[in-house]
């Protein structure tokens, strides 16, 4: 096998098809397909985090959910693997460090991730079976998509209801004025495709869905000959081809391939559009409509093109001084701007943004984005903007980063998606010819212009589309459910009634028997499989001048990373909220005499980006004790590595909170952006409600990112001249010190060029030094929250039932962790969302902070989940686990404890680790008291720390839900709005 580097060559049935070093990734492309028509891509490269794929082309004729509902399903056993839930069972018996699945709007996937071999193939194994083989029975699909059910099973009379994971997923989903505003977009675009279909189901339309339409569309879809297999890492691409020729391609039928899908029928003219999403009824309408202009561009075959147009979005709307991002802020219309080209689609749509708008406004912003466009006619691009925003891609397309997954992930969305559509994979990732070739044609002044003219103003392939808030949008739907079900209910028979009874107690039985059955026919790591050592990342210290130098060694690709922080002084509670907005705003504004346009060029021309954060480095010793401090985050290419600590300490030395026409437009665009992600956020904001006032850490926490900071923002975002004056105060409190800590990760000859040339000494002249005047003491009076209930836009919930324990020196410490792992796999994945429906629910454990938590979200329940909560607990704490689920818990304990770190990640964590006092020592010993933690320990733990401590119910929620559940609640829960203080 490793000869097999010449198209043609073969291995058992598999032709080698291309191979192709890729430089710029230090990773080898090997493609091959087999005789069934398999595809087999596997990118080669020393990464010890092996990942695979995969991927059918999934193409839905209506809203019912079909695809979604299918992966769901899937995953619920297979002909091999005959256990009702193999997909979560495999999750706690491996050391994988990703497992998921995902429905796109032309594809499903299944991807996942380990660095144990034996687990790879583990996992593997099953995702094969459960994908070509699975068993899609009746109760699974019951379960996973829709079912009508009785509220009450035991009265015939009580109200019939409509529940699924699917199906209540996606209602929680379409809370979110984004969702809407989604799918209502791709439907107007694309009329005649799949694309104009809610691939993920529209709630109205999923009850629609048969058993009989789901298997046939499996039969459809899912097969060998139509399937991307796709591979990642260090692993021998011999064993791979093995491995599938043995458990699915021997004797596997070679089926015709999916025919592409057709061209979409243009319009003629511009197509207008009103939506409305549901808002509360405690919010303002005030600058709450949301205004997206849609246009078909080119196809996904033609890839130079779409190269063309991604540079072209940039151009324009990259970042708030980007032209036309910049007219449509200045003219008051909108507060915030956004776009999104999608390349992955067979025809490529681009919508423009305007949030923060008001409907009405629709046609004058249009014609605002038509006469800047004109204007951009005359004015060509100069070299300096279009390499700016060359340069970004080149960042883009050389960092090692998996966002929320591995680096093989985004490997496979970048080149996987485009060969369902018969494109060329490799164009996703070789672009260094097309940069050569984009660069050569961007020099002719007529090049971005008749993109221009041909996509965006003379194109009648459009859609205007004006989503409106609506107040009772929400009671509206909810009406308009229950007049549903109850014809339904008036077309029922009283022996139809007591089918739907039989099914409900039948699924039941099947789901309580489940938690009990054999899981022995799966696959499994022991603990003999973990590997031994703890991970650690070594960091070289030295100091120059006022900065103390913390460095770690990797490979980054040619990029540098670094975070430069302040230790906090003292700040009075009322200035908390701002410190975090002062963190949000501070890389936004102009510096160093450029004004805020200047400086956003600046950054996009040489930094693949700039941050400011907050961090608290809360003690290991004593959990309300931190140090918290100031930070900027920025990274870059090797080259740029001046221009990055000039912009670094121009931002510290001169950052210009004067501007007040560029204030008010951020913190516009901010209260925007909190507004519309409210019921988005409902489980987090609920979460850091909760652990307010059990210490220090979790109390500042609430303040700089929960419904406290949600609060001040949206009561004071006005007062510009208040807000202008908070900010200035606290550039002149935190932007100084005696000295700053630098924390770098690059290879080794990035930091000796570092160490040679000028440039620390550049960043040590620019930064002010200072003695701190008042030094952080952390002295706050903690509130006392009460357990409560928040009313939002949404029929659905996410609460969440903490309290405060112990932290990471305390011996209990590691058994909690294991009690959350049990809590979930022994109890709440079954009772929250299998029985309840709700889409996801666990338990949680920061050793860090103590803060013990259960939670649940897109949860149609109230009562039933609190006492789910309440069980769960009992029987953990009673020991009612096995050896066996124990072992389990420990796997799904080393999987984020021994979790793969990005590169640019690796430094920052070891300093952190540095600064909570947590060696290298400590977390040995951590990760051996979960590997050799018993029972009792367990039980012990949770009797101790968390059963019989006082706790605290949160729950962000829909009024109707509310009102529905209130009289069942054996405890006080008031329902508050979310402009209630959160203080007494």
């Amino acid at each position: 096998m490793d000869s097999l580097h010449a198209e043609g060559q073969t291995y058992r049935d598999f032709t080698l098809t291309r191979y192709l070093p890729l430089q710029e990734l230090h990773c080898t492309w090997i493609e091959l397909a087999h005789k069934t028509g398999a595809r087999v891509f596997h990118v080669a490269n020393d990464d010890a985090e092996n990942f695979f794929c995969l991927s059918f082309q999934t193409l839905p004729t209506s809203s019912n959910g079909v695809a979604h509902i299918l992966e769901h399903t899937v995953l619920c056993g297979s002909k091999k693997y005959p256990v009702k839930d193999p997909f979560f069972s495999m999750s706690r018996r491996s050391l994988n460090t990703f497992m998921n699945a995902f429905t796109g709007q032309d594809f499903t996937c299944y991807p996942a991730s380990s660095q144990v071999e034996k687990d790879f193939y583990n996992l593997l194994g099953v995702y094969l079976d459960a994908v070509f083989h699975p068993t899609l029975t009746q109760f699974s699909f019951l379960q996973e998509g829709h079912r009508l059910a009785l509220t009450d099973v035991n009265d015939l009379n009580s109200p019939l209801q409509f529940q699924g994971i699917v199906y209540n997923e996606m209602k929680g989903a379409l809370s979110s004025a984004d969702s809407r505003l989604w799918k209502k977009l791709f439907a107007s675009i694309f009329p005649d495709l799949p694309y104009a279909f809610d691939t993920g189901g529209d709630p109205k339309e999923i009850p629609n869905l048969t058993h009989e339409e789901l298997l046939a569309f499996h039969q459809d879809f899912y097969h060998p000959s139509r399937c991307i297999f796709f591979f990642y890492g260090n692993l021998p691409l011999a064993k791979h081809l093995d491995f599938l020729t043995d458990t699915v391609l021997k004797g596997a039928k070679k089926l015709p391939p999916l025919p592409p899908l057709r061209k979409q029928s243009r319009f003629t003219a511009l197509q207008k559009i009103t939506n409305h999403y549901p808002i509360a009824s405690s919010e303002s309408l005030e600058k709450k409509g949301i205004i997206a202009f849609g246009y078909l561009t080119a196809s996904i075959a033609d890839q130079e093109e779409l190269f063309a147009l991604s540079l072209l979005d940039s151009l324009l709307l990259e970042h708030d001084a980007s032209p036309l991002c910049k007219a449509l802020l200045k003219s008051n219309l909108t507060t915030q701007v956004s776009s999104l080209l999608d390349p992955q689609l067979s025809e490529a749509p681009w919508a423009i943004i305007c949030r923060g708008c008001e409907a009405e406004d629709a046609d004058k912003i249009k014609a605002l984005i038509d006469n800047t466009l004109q204007e951009l006619l005359e004015r060509p691009f100069t070299q300096e903007e279009i390499d700016a925003c060359l340069h970004q891609f080149e960042f883009e397309r050389s960092e090692i980063s998996g966002d929320d997954g591995p680096f093989g992930l985004t490997l496979f969305f970048r080149a996987g998606l485009l060969a369902h559509h018969g494109i060329d994979p490799t164009l996703g990732l070789c672009i260094h010819s097309l940069f050569d070739h984009l660069k050569e044609k961007s020099k002719h002044p007529h090049f971005f212009p008749s993109l221009i003219r041909k996509y965006l103003l003379d194109n009648p392939h459009q859609v205007q589309l004006v989503l409106k808030p609506d107040l009772k949008l929400e009671a509206k739907e909810a009406d308009e459910e229950k007049e549903r079900l109850a014809e339904i209910r008036s077309s029922l028979q009283e022996n139809d009634l007591q089918k739907i009874v039989e099914e409900s107690k039948e699924l039941t039985i099947y789901q309580e028997k489940a938690e009990n059955q054999d899981l022995s026919c799966l696959p499994k790591l022991t603990l003999a499989d973990i590997p031994l050592h703890v991970d650690d990342f070594l960091l070289e210290t030295k100091s120059f001048k006022n900065l103390n130098l913390f460095h770690h060694s990797c490979f980054t690709n040619q990029i540098l990373y670094a975070d430069l922080l302040f230790d906090l002084p003292h700040i009075e509670v009322s200035d908390l909220p701002y410190l975090s907005l002062f963190s949000r705003l501070l890389p936004e504004v102009g510096s160093g005499g450029r004004s805020y346009e200047e400086n956003l060029a600046k950054i996009q021309a040489h930094t693949g980006g700039i941050s400011a954060s907050l961090s608290l480095h809360i003690s290991c010793q004593d959990p309300n004790i931190c140090t918290p401090t100031f930070g900027l985050k920025g990274k870059c290419l090797e080259r740029n590595r001046k221009e990055l600590f000039q912009l670094f300490g121009d931002l510290i030395a001169t950052p210009n909170f004067q501007d007040k026409e560029r204030i008010q437009e951020l913190i516009s665009q901010h209260i925007t952006s909190l507004e519309h992600r409210l019921t988005k956020n409902g489980l987090s904001y609920a979460s850091q409600l909760c652990f307010a006032s059990f210490s220090i850490p979790s109390y500042l926490f609430e303040k700089w990112h929960g419904l406290s900071y949600y609060q001040t923002i949206l009561q004071e975002g006005k007062k510009i001249d208040l807000l202008i004056e908070k900010l200035q105060s606290l550039q002149q409190k935190i932007l100084k010190a005696p000295s700053f800590d630098l924390i770098l990760s690059s290879d080794e000859a990035q930091w000796e060029n570092l160490q040679k040339d000028e440039t620390l000494s550049l960043l040590n002249n620019l930064i002010p030094t200072s003695p701190i005047e008042k030094p952080w003491q952390g002295t706050y009076c903690l509130p006392k929250i009460q357990s409560q209930a928040r009313a939002i836009a949404t029929p659905v919930a996410s609460q969440v039932f903490g309290t405060k324990t112990v932290s990471y020196q305390d011996p209990a410490a590691p058994y909690l962790l294991l009690a959350t792992e049990l809590l979930q796999n022994c109890t709440l994945h079954t009772e929250i969302r299998e029985k309840g429906g709700a889409y996801g629910g666990g338990a949680n454990f920061s050793p860090a902070t103590g803060n013990f938590y259960l939670h649940s979200y897109r949860d149609p329940h109230l009562v039933k989940t609190w006492k789910a909560f309440q069980k769960g607990l009992e029987k953990i704490a009673g020991g009612k686990f096995t050896d066996e689920q124990l072992e389990e818990a420990k796997l799904c304990c080393l999987q984020s404890l021994d979790a793969p770190v990005i590169p640019g990640n690796r430094a920052i964590l070891a300093y952190g680790w540095k600064r909570c006092g947590k060696t290298k020592q400590l977390r040995a010993q951590f990760r051996e008291a979960i590997l050799s933690a018993r029972k009792e320990d367990v039980m012990e733990a949770l009797e101790r720390c968390v059963l019989h401590q006082e706790k605290t119910f949160i729950s962000f929620l829909g009024e109707k839900l509310y009102q529905k559940e209130k009289e069942k609640l054996p405890f006080s829960l008031p329902l508050l709005s979310v402009d209630a203080p959160i203080e007494s």
